[in-house]
């Protein structure tokens, strides 16, 4: 097939977001323009690109954006987002089709910048399997680098079954805590989503960060922007917000994903934390979904494995692992510094709070007219 690629403009707007949410295979709410649009304008100097077939039909759309380094142009998934692309039309998912587009995308970017780099969407929020793609990175000659994101399978289990499958340390800690007459529900009111990115903020100031989102973006997601994705929850004693979450639902693939969990760090009586996960657990159960995912755990572009974070994971319930994969090509011999999602983990309060630093990574050269450097998933 012959494609042609050229850039997104905002009157694409609609046809962009149908093909991400409809046609898509590989799509995710996370790449739509109503989503990536909460960013202010002027915050990144948009890249993204539309690849369409001999017939002018939509078969793939690319949220980028450029990035400058010293003289360097980058082409990067779209930093306001954990998943870029390509996004490929469900019906293409097939080695030569794969390959075919990501050329043609790579053939284009080639003229414009000096680097790429690509960060496309893991399996388990797929609605369609992406190994094509996947492979279609290998076979052009980039290197891949995997993140260690672990998920729990939920479909038709019980809050009994959920818990009999903890660690017995966990186990212990969630029966300490439902003895507490704690209530956990949905946050409704603005006031109730400023004290839980209050309490997100109080998670984060030992790490020396900010949430990734502000209190006002947290409202917009609920109330406006994505308000059948975006889930915010708190445990509460005594009317006290003493943990909460936020989720993201990933309706192609039937999986919630845990975006924020925070917990009131002064308490030592017992763990709100464990109740919290608990209660997630529950509620991804309770509502169908295929899963629940408790994000990466792992550090420096996945070279450093965080065992405290990943075996605080694995005690609840029977965690099953993927990797998310980024692939970066860069100029010969240039040394790349990318975004990398890097997780901490209080072990005393369980909290797992995500801060976006960045990291410099090495190259090689697998091919003689190019050398690859290697980066990470974007957390949230």
């Amino acid at each position: 097939m012959q494609w042609t690629v050229r850039p997104y403009t905002p009157a694409d707007e609609a046809e962009w977001d149908r093909f991400v949410m409809h046609e898509s295979g590989n799509g995710t709410f996370l790449q739509t323009r109503n989503f990536l649009n909460y960013h202010p304008a002027g915050r990144f100097t948009d890249a993204s690109l539309m690849v369409y077939n001999e017939h002018g039909g939509l078969g793939a759309v690319v949220p980028a954006a450029l990035r400058l380094d010293g003289a360097t142009r980058i082409f990067r998934s779209h930093p306001g987002s954990t998943f870029g692309g390509p996004v490929l039309r469900s019906t293409y998912n097939s080695a030569a089709k794969s390959i075919g587009i990501l050329q043609a995308v790579e053939d284009y970017i080639a003229t414009r910048y000096d680097a790429a780099d690509f960060r496309p969407t893991p399996d388990l929020f797929n609605g369609v399997e992406n190994v094509a793609l996947q492979y279609a990175f290998t076979y052009l000659g980039y290197t891949q680098q995997t993140e260690l994101s672990t998920w729990v399978p939920v479909a038709g289990r019980t809050p009994e079954t959920l818990l009999a499958s903890f660690r017995q340390n966990k186990k212990q800690d969630v029966k300490k805590a439902l003895k507490q007459d704690l209530t956990f529900r949905k946050l409704e009111t603005r006031a109730e989503i400023d004290a839980f990115h209050a309490l997100l903020r109080q998670n984060l100031q030992k790490f020396g960060v900010e949430p990734v989102h502000t209190a006002d973006e947290l409202w917009e997601f609920k109330t406006s922007r994505l308000p059948d994705i975006a889930g915010f929850y708190g445990v509460f004693a005594d009317e006290q917000m003493v943990a909460g979450g936020m989720t993201f639902y990933f309706a192609q693939a039937n999986v919630l994903h845990t975006q924020y969990l925070a917990a009131d760090l002064s308490i030592r009586s017992y763990s709100p934390a464990a109740y919290l996960y608990y209660r997630m657990l529950c509620l991804a159960a309770g509502m169908g979904s295929n899963a629940l995912s408790w994000g990466i755990s792992t550090e420096e572009r996945g070279k450093v494995l965080n065992f405290g974070l990943v075996e605080s994971k694995e005690g609840y319930a029977r965690v099953r692992a993927f990797d998310n994969v980024r692939a970066v090509s860069a100029g010969r011999g240039i040394q790349r510094r990318v975004l990398v999602g890097q997780v901490g983990l209080d072990e005393q309060a369980e909290i797992f709070p995500v801060t976006q630093v960045g990291g410099t990574v090495g190259t090689h050269s697998p091919c003689p007219d190019r050398a690859f450097a290697v980066g990470v998933i974007l957390v949230f």
